[in-house]
């Protein structure tokens, strides 16, 4: 395993796809960046909100 964080690995994960999806669905420069930041805090605290839910039945 290259990354021992899962957090981390996840966070890097969740930029790509916002550039790759942001290039990929706007054309201007400002949309494209408003829409990948925006997608990308999405994406990162919908997991942390998930991995919280999955933590409350591991106990």
């Amino acid at each position: 395993m290259i990354l021992k964080s899962h957090l981390f690995s996840m966070i890097l994960y969740a930029a790509f796809v916002c550039i790759v999806l942001a290039l990929i669905r706007r054309s201007e420069r400002k949309s494209q960046i408003k829409y990948a930041l925006s997608l990308f805090f999405l994406m990162v605290l919908g997991a942390l909100l998930f991995g919280w839910f999955m933590y409350l039945f591991a106990l």
